[in-house]
């Protein structure tokens, strides 16, 4: 398949994927594949309903659906190029007839030009960061087609790569506070490494599909080079967030085993010991290693943003909140991403700094369209501040983004204009038999229910779900706090 060029733009086709002077823009399947069938047909009219058959397949969609697909990849584009909208646009559309790309699109070779240089060469390490180097280098593609692969592995950098390469590159060396080196591992094939890197960027984005994604990417990476560490400590990081879908120990206990192995190969990989931090707070409650293992992590690398975080959440499920937000500042210093600015928001929650807490998570709604999650987050932020008409529409937003049905919709508003909050609560509860979380428990809490929540509570320290170590951070269950109850969970848990 062809890739395209216009403006700043490359749109590759195959590897699906949209860049902009080289930087990734996040794109939804459906908003992509809009943008192809578009590019595919720049300068000439294409009508609504054939836009509409060849996206969603004849099936049966709102009225409003392909508008709003069109309203954002608009916006996606006019972010991309730092603009509130673009200086011309790229899509035009033809009153009651459909819509037409205007921009100049060139379509790009896939050979090399003759007399080419061949490509740099790929070095991986455990901070995911292809750094150059004076010495010689371990992977090289070959033959006339170099240049395919050379554009998969560009391609295939996270945001979070691409923000951090010049601060990397000038500190690959550096001594770390101890005395010791960083350790880079590298990987000799290019090919391992644009699986890596590209499992790297679902991980980071975590839209519906990535999971998988990113595993499978991590899977193939390992076959390609068995001793390629950092993908080894990639595919515990992978069932890590695949366990906290299903609850499944085994997800769990095929992470102890890739970690493990990670660290076989490379005692001194930061990204393994951050996973590992991870496993020991958040399942086995064993704080004190976690943070011998998170503290380690950023030893190692003091530029890597993933162990920063995960310190940052360990410290802040201990009630060292000051302490938490000072490591996530440094994580998003190093990676302003989505994903750590989301996290930011998350911790001046826990925090109880609600007023930032919104800012923030404001921020990244407006930035990042993609990310479900941040309109839910600001509700519970108006939830607490009693601000409940608002925290009603931002609620609304996370059901709406998450494919809930008008019917649904307006059920919601019409609990709320019956009971008020509390009828907005108890109308969110989930069925009986579904997995406990700390949002039901939260909820019950809420709704002043202390018997249910307890019983939630209880459920989710017998399946040992990952956020039973936010008992003493979230706000949400401040209403039971104070019951005898609460502290005998907490001391389960090991946080007394």
């Amino acid at each position: 398949m062809p890739a395209y060029r216009f403006g700043t733009f490359v749109l590759d086709v195959q590897e699906r994927r949209l860049s902009s002077d080289g930087t990734p823009v996040s794109l939804t399947p459906k908003v992509f594949d809009t943008l192809v069938y578009l590019v595919e047909r720049h300068g000439r009219l294409v009508r609504k309903d054939d836009l509409l058959q060849a996206i969603w397949g004849g099936a049966h969609v709102e009225e409003g659906s392909l508008p709003r697909t069109v309203h954002v990849l608009r916006k996606a584009l006019a972010g991309a190029v730092g603009e509130e909208d673009p200086p011309r646009p790229y899509i035009e559309t033809v009153p009651t007839k459909g819509y037409r790309f205007v921009a100049a699109v060139t379509a790009l070779e896939d050979e090399v030009p003759a007399g080419q240089p061949e490509p740099p060469t790929v070095a991986s390490t455990d901070s995911a960061v292809a750094r150059t180097r004076p010495e010689p280098v371990v992977a090289r593609a070959s033959g006339s087609g170099w240049r395919r692969a050379a554009l998969v592995v560009c391609a295939a950098i996270p945001l979070l790569v691409v923000t951090t390469i010049a601060w990397r590159a000038r500190t690959e060396d550096a001594a770390t506070p101890s005395g010791t080196l960083r350790s880079g591992v590298r990987t000799s094939s290019g090919a391992a490494y644009a699986r890596y890197q590209r499992a790297r960027l679902h991980l980071e984005r975590h839209l519906p599909g990535d999971l998988d994604a990113a595993l499978a990417d991590f899977e193939v990476a390992i076959q390609l080079d068995p001793g390629f560490a950092s993908a080894h400590a990639g595919a515990a990081d992978a069932r890590f967030f695949r366990y906290w879908d299903t609850g499944s120990h085994d997800d769990i206990a095929q992470a102890r085993l890739a970690v493990g192995h990670a660290l076989e190969l490379d005692a001194a990989s930061a990204y393994a010991h951050a996973i590992r931090c991870r496993l020991l707070g958040t399942y086995d409650w064993d704080f004190a290693g976690a943070e011998t293992e998170c503290r380690r992590a950023v030893q190692l690398d003091p530029g890597s943003d993933a162990a920063r975080r995960e310190l940052a959440f360990l410290l802040s499920s201990q009630g060292h909140h000051a302490a938490a937000l000072e490591e996530m500042d440094a994580a998003v210093q190093v990676a302003p991403t989505s994903f750590n600015k989301r996290s930011r928001g998350h911790l001046l929650y826990f925090g109880r700094r609600f007023d930032d807490a919104l800012a923030q998570l404001r921020q990244v709604e407006a930035t990042d369209p993609d990310y479900r999650g941040a309109s839910r987050w600001i509700a519970r932020c108006l939830e607490q501040k009693q601000e409940y008409g608002a925290a009603l529409d931002a609620l609304v937003r996370h059901r709406e983004s998450a494919g809930a049905a008008p019917a649904a919709i307006g059920s919601l508003r019409q609990a709320f204009a019956v009971g008020g909050w509390p009828g907005v609560l108890r109308a969110s509860l989930p069925d009986r038999g579904s997995a406990p979380d700390l949002e039901t428990a939260g909820t019950y809490a809420q709704l002043g229910e202390a018997d249910a929540a307890f019983e939630v509570l209880g459920a989710m320290i017998s399946a040992r779900r990952v956020m039973t170590v936010h008992l003493d951070s979230e706000p949400r269950l401040d209403p039971v706090r104070d019951d005898p109850r609460f502290e005998e969970l907490a001391r389960r848990v090991g946080l007394r």
